[in-house]
């Protein structure tokens, strides 16, 4: 049992194809059921070499440990996914720590035997596969290696003491629709053993009153998006900054008197924050039943008014979770095709822009940047002698030096690929009648107070550009706040946002988390002035 009999060759080697039956079997069980549920429930899971070679050196670990501990993992996998294909079978979306909770909260909605209807194939797809594995462990005799499963805990005790350790903050822990479901399921259930329960966890909300969204005719037939990363305003030369680091888009708003600008204030003070926010258009701090209701949902709105939804995306896939996947016809996400990404960077979305069809039907596109995040000389790597106008960069001893020429090289390689965006959809879109958004999901500070980059909660961290050429111009403040921003398109796309929790010009910057614990600065926005009015959280709230 210590290790391998060298002596017979040959009974090992017999011993061994039931070794890698069992993995074969293992495997299958975990990646067959997402194929299942892409058909049945019309969900666009991606397969995962990475991930895959994993679970296939993990199935071939257990294979060689004692009946305990394979036992053990099984049954605790098929317990997870057994939760959580049931979850995506039914709402179409992979489950977090707060729906696993309510699973508990909930038990009797949760159990109820109408959801059959949808779910009724995944219990005995589970049961047929694992236990297929199960019966090869049990009844054929595998090889065993005594030592490892020591092997084994130390592979299955990384997510967990990532949240145990609060070395990983939520987002680490996020799911993604795109995503295999285990891979889902061990984030998932990781965070919420180890994290989630341990600390009480509660989720900040509270009570408003509830958004209405009211159609209207709209004759626009395509509107772009076009949602930015990083992007701070006073660093562009049409806010005043000295340095022409967006030539192109300032030529373009030079030369088409139809393109208008204003200073927009993001929601949130990350990318994760501020596009559920933004996708969502959500005003108030800890609004937690408007997020779940995507009244305003501009991916929702766009589909409900009749226009096909693209959401094209050098960002990670997890977060189509903060806006409700289901919504989109088309997504597109970077750990969706890295190596497109990782070749063509943000000019990979020009790429896929170019590969729609525009010229009938009306057409919601989001494109979601990743320029000019840090590190910043990455955007434009290898391409220094087109884009690193702006010297010293890298080679600059000093910080604030080293963070100015760089993030003001990267907006050159930034301001090239909207403006070719631009250019692209004008293109396909000749004959009909369009829209143009350009904005960002937050800021970037160099110093500002002794703040660097962004996380940042304090109003010059959100301000972000908001360009736009509108179908039917509007007028627009020339200070908007994101939550504003959202209701314009919404406009565009047919729907007036009628928010009774409005007033007085009062807004919100909502910071890194939008449960608890929940911090915000709310602010009033008094023609082109930007007045803070208290900086506080939702912490002595009592939550439900």
């Amino acid at each position: 049992m210590i290790g391998f009999s060298w002596l017979k060759p040959v009974t090992q080697g017999r011993k061994f194809r039931y070794n890698v039956l069992f993995t074969l079997l293992f495997f299958v069980a975990t990646m067959v059921p997402d194929y299942v549920l892409k058909v049945t429930a019309d969900l666009p899971l991606q397969f995962e070499w990475l991930f895959a070679g994993g679970v296939l050196l993990f199935g071939l670990l257990l294979s060689f440990t004692y009946r305990f501990v394979c036992l053990f993992f099984i049954i605790l996998i098929f317990l997870m996914q057994l939760i959580q294909l049931n979850h995506m079978a039914y709402f179409a979306m992979p489950i977090d720590a707060e729906n696993l909770m309510n699973i508990v909260r909930e038990s009797k909605d949760v159990f109820d035997i109408s959801y059959l209807r949808y779910t009724w194939y995944v219990s005995p797809l589970l049961l047929l596969l694992y236990g297929s594995a199960v019966w090869v462990f049990v009844k054929k005799p595998l090889i065993k290696i005594s030592w490892i499963w020591l092997i084994i805990f130390y592979l299955a005790a990384h997510k967990p003491y990532r949240a145990w350790s609060h070395s990983k903050d939520l987002w680490y822990f996020q799911p993604s629709i795109m995503r295999p479901s285990l891979r889902n399921s061990i984030s998932t259930f990781a965070y919420f053993f180890f994290r989630y329960l341990p600390e009480g966890y509660t989720k900040v909300s509270i009570d408003y009153l509830p958004y209405q969204a009211e159609q209207k005719t709209t004759d626009t037939e395509n509107i772009l998006l076009i949602f930015g990363e990083s992007l701070y305003a006073h660093h562009l030369p049409m806010y005043g900054y000295e340095r022409n680091t967006a030539p192109q888009l300032l030529k373009i708003l030079q030369s088409d008197k139809k393109w208008q600008k204003a200073l927009g204030i993001s929601g949130g003070i990350a990318t994760a924050t501020s596009t559920l926010l933004f996708f969502n258009t959500i005003r108030e701090p800890a609004n937690a039943a408007e997020i779940q209701a995507k009244t305003a949902n501009l991916f929702r709105l766009a589909k409900a008014a009749g226009f096909k939804t693209y959401y094209l995306s050098n960002q990670e896939s997890r977060l189509t979770m903060s806006f409700g996947a289901k919504n989109v016809d088309k997504i597109i996400a970077n750990d969706m095709k890295p190596l497109f990404f990782k070749q063509y960077k943000d000019e990979g979305l020009i790429k896929l822009l170019s590969e729609l069809s525009l010229k009938e039907g009306r057409n919601f596109i989001v494109l979601h940047m990743r320029s000019p995040h840090s590190p910043f000389e990455n955007r434009y790597e290898g391409r220094e002698s087109e884009f690193e106008k702006f010297k010293p960069a890298a080679t600059s001893k000093d910080k604030f030096t080293y963070y100015c020429n760089t993030y003001d090289n990267a907006l050159l390689y930034t301001d090239m690929v909207i403006a070719n965006m631009i250019k692209t959809f004008e293109e396909m879109s000749k004959g009909r009648k369009y829209s143009i958004y350009v904005t960002a999901d937050h800021g970037e500070l160099f110093d500002y107070d002794g703040h660097w980059g962004h996380n940042n909660l304090m109003l010059e961290q959100g301000k972000v550009p908001f360009l736009f050429k509108q179908n039917q111009p509007m007028h627009v403040p020339s200070v908007v706040s994101h939550y504003q921003i959202g209701k314009i398109i919404a406009a565009d796309l047919g729907y007036v946002i009628t928010n009774p929790n409005e007033h007085d010009n009062v807004f919100y910057m909502h910071g890194n988390n939008i449960d608890f614990p929940y911090n915000y600065i709310e602010y009033r926005i008094d023609h082109s002035k930007i007045s803070e009015l208290k900086n506080g959280n939702t912490a002595d709230i009592v939550t439900k």
